[in-house]
């Protein structure tokens, strides 16, 4: 991820005392050292023809988030800042794709221009952009590395426990999870997948509307040893959900992927309680909830003929979590 920043939103986000962009690596734009290759080129003479002339008086300052200046001191890193603030823009090379860019902007004019431009932005809100902060002073590089995956159609990475890493879908995934789909027992307590066309539409939909909105869902399991996909898991509202495929059975691998969700669940959304529907033949699932503290509250989904287990997730302490 590429950060651009000008001058007025380094000092609005407290930039050049902010601890997780002091880790970054300042660099000199007009040193920047890439393959030009006709990407660049276009990208560049389209970031030249879109700046007004008042914008030219900053050079917006492109900073590698995956390095590190722990050799710079903040006055090093603000003399910088003035010093390119009155270079000549035409000496900026972009480098990569707008896709790897996410640009915090101070105004709406910025705003336009990155949209123009096909690349991902982040202000406060007078400033228009549909990821908007109170504050820039709040962001940090996880927030923004969200917000340039969720621009760019880019699954996020949920989480990981100690066999499993736990992410978003994309379309790329789904003949994968045919294939979880079709392995014996999966769909004996779950509805099976569409067809793949309206399973395809379905999940589009589902992304731009449920992570896009909500930010959470029904997300990916995948092994850490293999990288395959071997599960789904996720919240629907307060509705937890999951599925294992069936060589992993008894394994422990649906306690620790449940766990993580509950943990989730407590610290990132407002949920008081989680709930689960069981058919009470799945009796491995029955002993999940279970193990998992969650209980019968002796109510029944009758549509799919399932019992309601619920679990209070707020008021609980640290040390009963697990």
């Amino acid at each position: 991820m590429i950060i651009i920043i000008d001058e007025a939103s380094a000092k609005l986000a407290s930039f050049y005392y902010h601890d997780e962009i002091l880790k970054l690596q300042w660099k000199r734009a007009a040193n920047m050292s890439f393959a030009s290759d006709e990407l660049h080129d276009e990208f560049q003479e389209k970031l030249q023809e879109k700046l007004p002339d008042e914008l030219r008086e900053k050079l917006y300052v492109a900073l590698p988030a995956n390095e590190s200046i722990n050799d710079f001191q903040k006055t090093t890193i603000q003399e910088y800042a003035d010093n390119t603030a009155k270079a000549n823009t035409g000496n900026l090379r972009i480098p990569k794709a707008p896709a790897d860019y996410i640009w915090i902007v101070s105004n709406r004019q910025q705003k336009q221009i990155a949209d123009s431009l096909g690349i991902a932005s982040v202000g406060e809100p007078q400033c228009g952009t549909h990821y908007a902060v109170e504050s820039l002073a709040e962001l940090d590089i996880e927030y923004l590395e969200r917000v340039r995956r969720r621009y760019n159609h880019i699954p996020w990475d949920i989480g990981e426990t100690d066999r499993c890493l736990i992410r978003e879908l994309s379309l790329s995934d789904l003949p994968a999870l045919y294939e979880l789909y079709d392995k014996p027992g999966m769909t004996d307590f779950v509805e099976p997948l569409y067809d793949y066309e309206t399973e395809l539409e379905y999940q589009k939909a589902y992304i731009e509307n449920m992570y896009g909105f909500y930010e959470y869902g029904m997300w990916l399991v995948f092994s850490k040893e293999t990288g395959k996909l071997i599960g789904r898991a996720g919240l629907e509202h307060d509705e937890m959900g999951y599925m294992i495929a069936p060589e992993l059975w008894n394994q422990g691998y649906a306690t620790e992927v449940c766990r993580f969700i509950i943990d989730y669940a407590r610290e990132n959304t407002d949920f008081e309680e989680l709930y689960c529907r069981i058919d009470e033949r799945n009796e491995a699932s029955v002993r999940l909830a279970k193990k998992l503290g969650f209980t019968n509250s002796g109510h029944m989904d009758d549509d799919i003929n399932a019992s309601i287990y619920r679990k209070n997730i707020k008021n609980i302490k640290n040390n009963e979590k697990h």
